[in-house]
């Protein structure tokens, strides 16, 4: 279950789990609230799409609406839908599809698995909308009843047991898997993006306050202001987003349109991610990045805020010649040296290139080996099947 299939790191590992399924086991089903985003027609073609926006339940509900009428409507759609396709077991992807998946559960009795794919602290008020207390326990009584609870980092696990007063085990932890073969197909599809000779920088995200693109305006004035002789980056700014405009204007205004190359949404970034020098990842917060992990993959040096998750790297099994390595050059930034220190982490990257190699091989071995689907996808097989087997 997924709100739609627009472009986002949810959708994206949606599909990577509806793709590698073990079909001797699963015959997998597609449950959207909208028929909508440029990943649709990478859907198997072997998955059954179910959307509510399509059924008579959306269309009893009409348009005017009081609160609860729409939501109402959902679960009565996908309790339905439960029974009349004998599903096993739901897997929610959001907690958005959550609040629907649970009601919808207990009535028919089906077992749920749900994933928290960001901290629920900073993601709820930020994309919750209306209603926050109601929603806050409601998801609460929602990952009370769940047979399980994935959470995709360690740290978004101890923040969910915090912000809904549960158990810190009731949280498993499994990390977003990393399709590298897929991934290598797509750059291998496409041509090379041009680019010219200057040091390149990718920041490929929904352009949103909490993504935190306006700090690498922030970081280029610094770069100009502390290292004039430094050679000034391009980059290279993918993504859709309220805040989109406003920094492209921005940028007009500064007079450095030359450096920064706005591109709008890529239904497929992972090419221009390849041929950049580096990856930029400015994020207030994240659950797991899924652009992080394609670069790391792809041998692509990261540059990204010390954030609880991107520590939290060292804390996942992996082999013991890499183990507790610096997948990535971190940086901390502060109130009243805004954009210094990723400035400074920009040029330390290009100028230390022993380091950055040593850095860009173990994450690749992290990504490539510890992150990939044969052994994640396995762990994600196993919690669906205890659901299923906990029912019974």
């Amino acid at each position: 279950m997924i709100s739609s299939l627009e472009g986002g790191g949810s959708e994206r590992q949606a599909l990577l789990v509806l793709r590698r399924l073990n079909r001797t086991i699963f015959a997998p089903e597609l449950y959207l609230l909208r028929r909508s985003g440029s990943l649709l027609g990478q859907v198997p073609a072997d998955v059954p799409i179910h959307c509510f926006e399509e059924s008579i339940e959306a269309d009893a509900a009409g348009w005017l609406s009081w609160p609860g009428k729409v939501h109402g409507a959902q679960v009565a759609h996908l309790t339905r839908l439960l029974r009349e396709r004998s599903i096993d077991v739901i897997y929610d992807r959001t907690f958005h599809m959550s609040l629907i998946a649970a009601p919808a559960a207990v009535g028919c009795g089906v077992p749920r698995v749900a994933t928290i794919v960001s901290p629920p602290s900073r993601a709820l008020p930020l994309n919750g909308g209306r209603f926050l207390a109601i929603k806050r326990r409601r998801l609460r009584a929602a990952y009370s009843e769940a047979s399980a609870v994935i959470t995709v980092s360690h740290p978004t696990a101890g923040d969910a047991a915090r912000y809904y007063g549960l158990p810190r085990s009731r949280f498993i932890v499994i990390p977003n898997p990393v399709d590298a073969e897929a991934i290598d197909t797509v750059v291998g599809r496409f041509p090379r993006p041009h680019r010219d000779s200057r040091y390149t920088i990718a920041c490929v995200g929904r352009m949103s306050a909490e993504k935190g693109q306006e700090e690498l305006l922030t970081a280029f004035d610094r770069l100009l202001s502390l290292y004039p002789e430094f050679p000034l980056p391009k980059f290279w700014m993918i993504g859709n987003g309220p805040l989109r405009e406003s920094l492209r204007q921005a940028v007009e205004r500064s007079k450095w349109q030359d450096h920064f190359e706005f591109l709008g949404h890529l239904e497929h970034p992972e090419p221009w991610i390849a041929a950049a020098d580096a990856l930029c990842v400015p994020s207030h917060f994240e659950g797991f990045p899924n652009v992080m992990l394609e670069a790391m993959a792809l041998g692509v040096p990261v540059i990204a805020r010390s954030l609880d998750v991107t520590r939290s790297l060292g804390r996942l099994p992996t082999d013991p010649a890499i183990r507790g390595r610096d997948y990535l050059a971190t940086y901390v930034d502060s109130p009243s040296q805004r954009g210094v220190t990723l400035a400074r982490s920009i040029r330390r990257l290009k100028l230390n290139p022993t380091a950055t190699r040593s850095r860009v091989a173990a994450a690749l071995r992290l990504a490539r080996e510890t992150l990939s689907p044969t052994t994640i996808m396995p762990r994600i097989e196993q919690t669906l099947i205890e659901a299923i087997k906990g029912r019974r």
